[in-house]
């Protein structure tokens, strides 16, 4: 085997392991561990706090989406031959490059938008608890805002990552 091969392989296990992990962690996330803890709100305060801050839920989703991004964009660069143009205008290399944007964007809006938003939520959940009493109702106000804002960011991220996922499994067969 040669190394290009070797190289190739490397890269497309981490993004199909890395893709799996990310997409996978959002599936979970949105269709059960969400609509549950709404359900059984308050009390599911405490367990949504243990299992995005104890079991790393954020670092997890940040550690798969960073390496899907990455060795995605590597496998791109060398499938397209550098971003050559006659590529990136074929069919399959259109749609491979709309799915790779959705994911980068799908990227950022985790980053730049639902962690800073989970950091203010836990943030807030701890000074609860610190004050040791009920929250006040300028606190709960604050979480439902942040609640609802990471429900509605969530699912258009989700969204997209799926679109993402759709575009590349489908694009060699795009010849138009």
């Amino acid at each position: 085997m040669n190394v290009l091969l070797i190289y190739l392989i490397v890269l497309r296990i981490v993004h199909f392991v890395g893709g799996t992990c990310w997409l996978g962690g959002a599936i979970i996330f949105h269709l059960f561990l969400e609509p549950t803890a709404k359900a059984t709100a308050p009390d599911s305060r405490q367990f949504m706090q243990y299992f995005i801050v104890r079991r790393h839920y954020s670092m997890f989703m940040g550690i798969s989406s960073l390496l899907t991004i990455l060795s995605g964009a590597l496998l791109l660069w060398h499938s397209s031959s550098g971003l050559d143009a006659n590529w990136i205008t074929s069919g399959p290399g259109m749609v491979l490059t709309f799915g790779s944007m959705l994911g980068i964007v799908a990227l950022g809006v985790g980053f730049f938008i639902i962690a800073p938003t989970a950091q203010r939520l836990m943030g807030l959940a701890q000074a609860i608890q610190a004050a040791g009493g009920p929250p006040l109702p300028e606190q709960v106000s604050e979480i439902h805002h942040l609640e609802t804002k990471m429900s509605k960011v969530g699912w258009t991220e989700f969204a997209m990552m799926l679109v993402s996922l759709l575009t590349m499994a489908v694009a060699r067969y795009w010849w138009f």
